[in-house]
C-alpha cells in the first residue's frame, strides 16, 4: 500500500463511524471522511457473524486485495473504513472487488 497506512485506534474507527459519511450495498459498507494528510489510512472491520476466523480472515483478505489493486485510482486525504457484511462471507474475489469499486465510484473517491 504505497499511499496508505492502516487504522489501529479504536477511536479513530469511533472517529469516523460517529462523523464520517457512509453508503452501502449488499457486500460492504464504506465510511469515510477527508483526514488532511496527503495520504489514505484504511481500516477493516469484519463482524463475528461473518464465521469463524478462518472465514472472517479471508474476507478480510479479499478486501485488502482489492483496495491494494484499486490504490493508485483512489484519491488522496481520506480515512476509510470497509465493514464486510454477512453476505460477503460466499463472495469470490470477482464480486468484493466489484462492490468495492461500486462504492468508491458512488462516493466519489475514484480519481
Amino acid at each position: 500500500m504505497q499511499t496508505t497506512i492502516s487504522l489501529n485506534e479504536n477511536r479513530t474507527f469511533k472517529r469516523i463511524y460517529a462523523k464520517g459519511n457512509s453508503i452501502a450495498n449488499n457486500l460492504l459498507v464504506i465510511y469515510f471522511i477527508a483526514n488532511g494528510l496527503n495520504i489514505n489510512r484504511l481500516g477493516i472491520t469484519v463482524n463475528k457473524k461473518i464465521g469463524k476466523a478462518v472465514a472472517r480472515n479471508r474476507v478480510r483478505r479479499l478486501i485488502k486485495e482489492s483496495y491494494r489493486l484499486k490504490e493508485s485510482t483512489i484519491k488522496e486525504g481520506y480515512d476509510i473504513i470497509f465493514v464486510a457484511r454477512v453476505r460477503s462471507r460466499e463472495a469470490s474475489y470477482r464480486e468484493v472487488s466489484g462492490a468495492m469499486h461500486n462504492l468508491l465510484k458512488r462516493v466519489d473517491l475514484i480519481k
